[in-house]
């Protein structure tokens, strides 16, 4: 009897400190299940550990020492250590691109027969987008971002055999988030800043600047809203603001150096605020966007003969708009409205120049309005994506007929259906109009230029059904029906001033991934 009460004491001890041990101070099972007896494994199965939200473990079977049972009870195990594993970095290569290759039917290349600043990108040239990305986490919440976009335009080597290809950059700018622990960003750099685009003709209605400078941005915590402020500088390489002029060479020394005489690179200020009302049940909803721009060009000094200078004003301009937008958050069903109104200087576009201007030599009297629509509704396996806009320009300058005051409008509409998962066709068909604030010489009635587009597009999707699934591989065909006027926009000699329809027969490939100026 001695015996029996010496092993369950010392059974009730190894009990106590093991439960002790393991539990790590937590607060006992209110309940003990009864005890079984087993045999104990000489090497048990290896489990993994109950996670952070795990609840107890099962109790473990009881341990025999011999005949002996010893029941171990429930075991806790505790959940493993956050690692501290800040910071935490990547490095992405993204890109956008298009090439496409045609004729157009006479055995000519097919080209852009637009007459609209902003036609259906159907019959678009080669274009692309290569850019690096450098990601940090520095902690929770705080992280940067590097970008690094290089762009490539025509004409292709193998068109003209010379590498004279088109490069510029785009993107070159450093951005930190998180900043305070708050939902503030701030970049610095090189950047194309932009929102919403009408897809189906490449164009960003209400916000698309190209500046180098830097910009604040504040989030709200749940996403839903915010506000940027941006302010860069920009500047074109025309008289209007840049003039370069040789000059004998200092200390009499041969030849001539460059000399800038006129440099006066344009400010551009931007504000955007933005808020999203949810719908359809948190996944869509009502966007509302404000937005406004301020231009500020400074005064200068322009020669106009060898040693004759005149002096040129500073200008100004401001712009005001916004876009209303509905979307539902699936099938990239949304449509979007924009409006937008620029005077003075913010009525030309931040790379555009002045041709004209007011008797005092400024654009204060230039105006620009325009409305825009895109949309996209997709229920498989159809879809249909539109888009469109009306503008309104008027220069400065006193006369009332001038080349460049101009009303223009288009619409295009492209229905999709999907065959199966990884193909589709496309119909495209679109109204542009165009008029001129000046006479046809051969009719003396104001310039009115009209043409109707058809397109057909059968593709290749692998990445699966939808308006915009990439990449793709088209087929294109095209047919476009040019009245007098719209041929009357080019030169004699040119055919496009002959022939009334334009043909366009090519292949093309599109594509984007892993890019921070597209799908934002």
């Amino acid at each position: 009897a001695s015996m029996k009460r010496g092993v369950w004491i010392t059974g009730l001890v190894t009990l106590a400190l093991a439960r002790s041990a393991l539990a790590q101070d937590e607060p006992a099972p209110t309940a003990t299940p009864e005890p079984a007896a087993v045999d104990l494994p000489e090497e048990p199965d290896p489990k993994p550990a109950p996670t952070a939200r795990s609840e107890a473990a099962p109790a473990s079977p009881p341990v025999t020492r011999g005949q002996m049972p010893v029941f171990m009870g429930p075991i806790r195990v505790p959940p493993p250590k956050p690692q501290l594993d800040y910071p935490r970095s990547s490095f992405s290569f993204g890109s956008y691109g298009r090439v496409v290759v045609a004729s157009d039917g006479r055995g000519g290349e097919g080209r852009d027969a637009d007459v609209v600043a902003y036609g259906t990108r159907i019959d678009e040239g080669p274009y692309a987008e290569l850019e690096l990305r450098r990601d940090d986490e520095w902690k929770k919440d705080l992280s940067s971002r590097i970008v690094t976009t290089l762009a490539i335009g025509g004409p292709l080597f193998h068109y003209d055999g010379k590498f004279d290809a088109k490069i510029a950059v785009r993107n070159l700018y450093l951005e930190e988030r998180g900043i305070g622990d708050k939902g503030l960003s701030a970049w610095a750099g090189s950047r194309m800043y932009r929102g919403d685009d009408i897809y189906l003709l490449d164009f960003w209605p209400l916000d698309n600047l190209n500046t180098v400078g830097g910009g604040v941005r504040f989030d709200t915590r749940d996403g839903k809203s915010f506000a940027a402020w941006h302010v860069g500088l920009n500047r074109a390489d025309h008289p209007f603001q840049y003039q370069v002029r040789p000059r004998p060479a200092p200390q009499n020394q041969p030849g001539t150096t460059d000399v800038e005489i006129l440099d006066r690179p344009r400010l551009v200020s931007s504000l955007k605020l933005s808020h999203i009302v949810p719908m359809f049940g948190d996944k869509g909803g009502i966007k509302a966007v404000a937005y406004g721009e301020v231009h500020r060009l400074p005064s200068g000094e322009q020669e106009t003969d060898p040693g004759r200078f005149k002096e040129v004003p500073g200008d100004s301009g401001m712009l005001v708009g916004g876009q209303v937008g509905l979307f539902t958050g699936e099938h990239d069903t949304f449509v979007n409205l924009f409006f937008r109104h620029g005077r003075g200087l913010a009525a030309y576009g931040e790379l555009a120049t002045p041709e004209g201007t007011s008797p005092e030599r400024t654009v204060e009297g230039a105006t620009e309005t325009l409305i825009g629509l895109s949309g996209n509704w997709e229920l498989h396996p159809f879809a249909v994506v539109v888009g469109g806009y009306f503008r309104s320009f008027r220069e400065p300058t006193p006369e009332p007929f001038s080349y460049n005051n101009v009303d223009e409008g288009i619409f295009v509409v492209r229905p999709h259906l999907f065959l199966g998962d990884h193909a589709g066709v496309a119909v495209e068909g679109s109204y542009q109009a165009q008029q001129r604030g000046i006479l046809n010489i051969a009719t003396n009635q104001p310039v009115h230029a009209r043409l109707w587009r058809f397109g057909l597009m059968p593709y290749l999707s692998p990445s699966g059904p939808g308006v915009f699934k990439r990449p793709v591989l088209r087929l294109i065909m095209a047919f476009t029906q040019r009245n007098e006027d719209a041929r009357s926009l080019y030169a004699y000699d040119d055919v496009f001033a002959r022939r009334k329809v334009e043909q366009f027969y090519g292949i093309g490939a599109e594509w984007w991934f892993n890019s921070s100026s597209y799908g934002q």
